[in-house]
């Protein structure tokens, strides 16, 4: 358990000013995220398109000030984003989509894990996040094996997504509106894995729940 008090998130953006900034500078803003018109030498970023990237936690570096963290309702928005402006690009190849994507999806659990935030909340922010991973993630196809998208990476983030939601659902005091659909989504992602199962039919405490069919009895993974 962490020694300190996790912060809540101020940041009422899809990406803070300070790293616009710094990637703006450091010529790091990908093409989704530059202003229209604005795509020469040294693009702009568009504060309603850029969305905060993944940058993975570093021993012995400072926590992010709350001022670099959004909270839910923020995220919720950016997972909304995604869905609805990038997802289905018909510029880009799925492959570039699905990079893209999954890498501000991971900023988007990151954001959610160094804050206080209610258990529901939460739930509803991975939910999202996961199902939109789900999509872009099903509509690579053969294109997987073609462009700059890592098969083997975007599997481990959609393994990743499903952990966190399980985490967050063994949080709460009870079972949440979706979780037995996302636990059906659970079992089917990983249908032929033997540890799935293994979950799946395993009885006692565990953070997704199903309704097993008897009365009064839940199976839990």
């Amino acid at each position: 358990m962490p020694d300190y008090e996790l912060p809540v998130g101020t940041c009422w953006e899809m990406c803070p000013a300070a790293e616009r900034v710094r990637r703006e500078k450091e010529c790091r803003l990908h093409r989704f995220e530059v202003a229209p018109g604005l795509r020469g030498d040294r693009p702009r970023a568009d504060p309603q398109r850029a969305v905060k990237e993944y940058s993975r936690p570093a021993a012995g570096k400072a926590q992010p000030s709350p001022s670099q963290l959004r909270p839910p309702s923020v995220l919720l928005a950016t997972v909304r984003y995604l869905a609805s402006e990038v997802a289905e690009r018909a510029d880009a190849s799925r492959t570039e989509v699905a990079t893209f994507v999954a890498d501000r999806l991971r900023a988007v659990r990151l954001d959610l894990a160094l804050q206080r935030a209610g258990d529901s909340e939460a739930a509803v922010v991975l939910e999202a996040a996961l199902a939109v991973l789900l999509a872009v993630v099903a509509r690579l196809g053969s294109d997987a094996a073609r462009g700059p998208a890592d098969p083997v990476l975007l599997q481990a983030q959609v393994q990743e997504g499903f952990g966190s939601l399980r985490r967050c659902y063994a949080q709460g005091p009870g079972p949440h509106p979706r979780q037995s659909a996302f636990q059906s989504l659970f079992l089917l992602y990983n249908l032929g894995e033997s540890e799935s199962w293994r979950r799946g039919r395993t009885r006692g405490r565990g953070p997704l729940q199903v309704n097993s069919g008897r009365r009064g009895s839940k199976e839990k993974l």
